[in-house]
């Protein structure tokens, strides 16, 4: 963090923004520089690199698009509801040209587990953007965006965000059926002025609605569906990556982490919040009640998609196979991952490739690890179906 930005909170920390608080009578300077626009922010921030965005479009790579988020952070950590309110804020950013521009948006808090504040003290966010207003940035065009946040000021938690953000660029690389995410360097700036400025890590998602028009499919609201719902091949890939993560944290029956996009071929199961796996491992995460007779520890992987026929399990390693090197070079080139953290998640996933490479293993642990179930005696689908591992 700058250290003329911490200058700055001690020497006016009530005029931030004056759309959202105002300076007052009078107007406040620093350094000769007129506060009352949101736009010297950028100046102020040292570490925001001059120039142009790196980035030319949002969800196109792995750089990191960097900018300046501002509003009532005080306001938005207390307000844990499910239903919380939108408060006005702002996002100062640089645009293709390299000038500053400024975007208001609307904030509000998101999520369930990480929006409790005996977990997150910085709970996720959820962007709203004025879909009718252009303002030439990477941000032109968009509606809703989440924003996954770092949960804690540390160093420990922002590495977990970048482990979250690694699950997602694997499914990323094993199907265009999943959710884009972009990295992003944010500079938090509380225009309440009592919280510190934060530098962190964080990554946006792609809106589930953006996905469904990328794909050319709609999202259902489905509150139950049987496995024998979805494509077979797109529901075997599912279940053999939440294995491979390391998650039994999600439910197809009752969408649980799970968004549900139809496609002229059939359902398909698009998974989402992978903080519970093992290869992130957060400090919070465990098994939970359902799987805890099959494993100790969150990095314990036990397998949990339902025994369905026609599965053709050999097609869908085929797939993980093939994305092999993909996935393990994202693991070791993650950007912001450090080597220590970068080396344990290769060797998570190379235990997964190692399972797959034995063929008794592999029948041992998946196939034959499945969970039995049948519709007709089997009223509740999903995660909640009965059933265990065999």
């Amino acid at each position: 963090m700058g250290k003329s930005i911490a200058v700055f909170f001690l020497l006016v920390p009530a005029c931030l923004l004056s759309v959202i608080g105002g300076c007052g009578p009078a107007e406040a300077v620093w350094a000769g520089i007129p506060l009352s626009d949101p736009l010297q922010f950028l100046h102020l921030e040292q570490e925001l690199r001059p120039g142009p965005q790196a980035v030319e479009e949002l969800f196109s790579s792995d750089k990191v698009v960097e900018f300046v988020l501002a509003g009532d952070f005080s306001r938005l950590k207390k307000d844990r509801r499910q239903e919380s309110e939108e408060i006005p804020g702002q996002i100062a950013v640089r645009g293709p040209d390299g000038a500053a521009v400024e975007v208001p948006i609307q904030l509000r808090t998101r999520g369930k587990f990480r929006l409790q504040k005996r977990i997150c003290s910085d709970p996720p966010l959820r962007l709203n953007f004025p879909e009718t207003e252009r303002f030439g940035t990477l941000f032109d065009g968009l509606d809703k965006l989440k924003l996954v946040t770092h949960c804690r000021d540390s160093d420990r938690y922002e590495q977990n965000l970048l482990e979250e953000y690694l699950a997602y660029r694997i499914y990323n690389h094993l199907t265009d059926i999943s959710f884009r995410v972009q990295l992003a360097r944010i500079t938090y700036l509380d225009s309440s002025g009592e919280n510190d400025p934060v530098t962190r890590m964080a990554f946006l998602i792609e809106d589930k609605d953006a996905l469904a028009a990328r794909l050319g499919g709609m999202i259902m609201d489905a509150p139950s569906t049987y496995p024998t719902d979805f494509v077979l091949n797109q529901l075997s890939l599912f279940y053999v990556y939440q294995f491979m993560v390391g998650n039994v944290d999600w439910g197809t029956g009752t969408s649980h982490n799970v968004e549900i996009l139809r496609l002229e071929d059939g359902h398909h199961p698009v998974p989402y919040d992978f903080d519970w796996t093992g290869l992130v491992d957060a400090p919070y995460a465990g098994p939970n009640e359902l799987t805890e007779h099959y494993h100790d520890e969150v990095r314990d992987r036990v397998y949990w998609g339902v025994c369905v026929p026609g599965i053709d399990y050999q097609r869908t390693f085929e797939r993980f196979i093939v994305a092999k090197e993909a996935v393990l070079a994202q693991a070791r080139n993650q950007v912001g991952l450090s080597e220590r953290n970068a080396r344990s998640a290769v060797e998570y996933l190379e235990e997964f490739y190692d399972i797959l490479d034995d063929e008794r293993d592999a029948r041992a642990v998946i196939i034959s690890a499945c969970r039995r179930w049948n519709i007709k005696n089997d009223p509740t689908p999903g995660l909640v179906s009965g059933g265990t591992p065999s």
